[in-house]
């Protein structure tokens, strides 16, 4: 899988999926709520529906019909946030990246997970290192070509103002 860092917005990624998160029982904030504000609230009616609480290991897609260029929005899960690390990121990331396997999506952006709570750094490293992972396919013996992986690539879109907004949000509470 090719991996690249690509700085703009989320919700404006023409990418087969883009991979938002959510901290458990929390509102959505910085990237994810401004793909929510481009969904018209389609990820704050989930929470407030009780169909999504952003518990580790909860998985939901979106489809935007059009809203925003992509052709689906995979909702993950981060837990808690006062548990909050990088090996959640790393499990959150791992859960999107098989849930936009069987998708079968083939080029997906995603935010970096819990940038407000890590360095950019730590946040990009532990994404990129989680979907890796989840992707592995050990071939040992096997012999012949080995499947082409899907996805085929990630973009790890860096939006700073969506970063900056989070900050201000955080110091805010």
């Amino acid at each position: 899988m090719d991996v690249k860092v690509i700085p703009g917005a989320i919700q404006e990624s023409d990418a087969d999926a883009v991979v938002v998160s959510l901290f458990e029982d929390t509102q959505p904030g910085g990237a994810t709520e401004a793909v929510d504000r481009a969904l018209n609230g389609a990820i704050s009616d989930l929470v407030a529906a009780g169909d999504f609480s952003g518990k580790a290991g909860q998985v939901v897609v979106l489809y935007p019909r059009g809203a925003i260029p992509a052709r689906r929005v995979i909702l993950v899960g981060l837990g808690p946030q006062e548990e909050f690390d990088t090996d959640a990121v790393r499990r959150a990331a791992g859960l999107a990246a098989r849930k936009a396997h069987k998708l079968e999506a083939r080029r997906v952006a995603s935010i970096l997970h819990g940038a407000g709570g890590l360095s950019t750094e730590q946040a990009a490293e532990a994404t990129a290192e989680g979907s890796l992972l989840a992707l592995y396919d050990y071939r040992g013996q096997k012999s012949g070509d080995p499947p082409t992986p899907s996805p085929h690539s990630l973009e790890l879109m860096v939006d700073h103002q969506a970063e900056l907004e989070a900050a201000q949000h955080r110091a805010d509470s």
